[in-house]
């Protein structure tokens, strides 16, 4: 834990904070962050707050039954979900796929002849190389592809490659909806969304989660906020995630 850290967690103390630390330390950090993600939400810092969508009154979405982890929050796969059945995107690519719950969500809600892609580390890759260390946790326990494959959906491509080495040319200004979700460091962040910049179409969405989070995810949440100086990228209030369109994103980083 370090300086910055530490200084978040007293920025949060209270009765309850001590109570919780006391009782269930484990859930400490997660508290904590929480707190600090809504209170910036509540007086206006960092990215401005606006929805993806608007949904047909009509629309309906599925979601599988089961939530496996991973970090995504039923609230944030119904704006997933919600976006994607609203947008009929023609492609899909999300860089980070963990057991693929994100995936089935694409799946379930994209058009019949949608093209998906999820990217992720190969089962081999080592869980504690540089670059890594805020994620090797997730990198251990993650079973690629195990909700599509419980649910019988085939659906779509996986894609193992290290995201740092992976060549987004073959996909250039092809894909309508993506999703950055994998680690969370400055240099995966920065690489992650210019490669996803350089696939996306000018009509297109990108999504972004862990935006708000503080520790190991504020590098996430730095890089976000200075794109969003030059165009703007937005926030999705009470979730994780962030958003922009596409035509704004690609005039910032390309």
């Amino acid at each position: 834990m370090n300086f910055t850290e530490v200084f978040d967690g007293l920025s949060c103390l209270s009765v309850r904070t001590l109570f919780l630390a006391l009782r269930k330390p484990s859930t400490l950090r997660t508290y904590v962050s929480y707190c600090l993600k809504r209170y910036d939400e509540l007086i206006g810092a960092g990215l401005a707050s606006r929805g993806p969508v608007i949904p047909s009154e009509s629309e309906t979405i599925s979601l599988p039954s089961a939530h496996t982890g991973g970090g995504m929050s039923f609230s944030e796969l119904v704006i997933l979900a919600r976006t994607t059945k609203t947008r009929k995107p023609g492609a899909i690519f999300e860089i980070g796929s963990y057991d693929g719950l994100t995936t089935a969500v694409f799946i379930l809600n994209s058009p019949p002849g949608a093209r998906i892609l999820s990217l992720d580390l190969p089962p081999e890759a080592p869980e504690g190389r540089a670059g890594l260390e805020s994620d090797k946790d997730l990198v251990a326990a993650r079973h690629l592809g195990s909700v599509p494959r419980a649910l019988g959906l085939n659906r779509y491509t996986q894609l193992l490659c290290d995201s740092m080495v992976f060549d987004p040319e073959p996909y250039a200004n092809s894909i309508d909806l993506g999703l950055v979700d994998a680690a969370h460091d400055a240099e995966h962040v920065r690489n992650d969304t210019l490669k996803m910049a350089r696939m996306m179409t000018d009509e297109g969405i990108v999504f972004w989660h862990d935006y708000g989070g503080k520790g190991a995810f504020r590098p996430l949440a730095t890089y976000l906020e200075s794109v969003a100086k030059r165009r703007p990228i937005y926030r999705i209030p009470e979730t994780s995630l962030a958003w922009a369109y596409a035509r704004d994103l690609k005039e910032a980083v390309l």
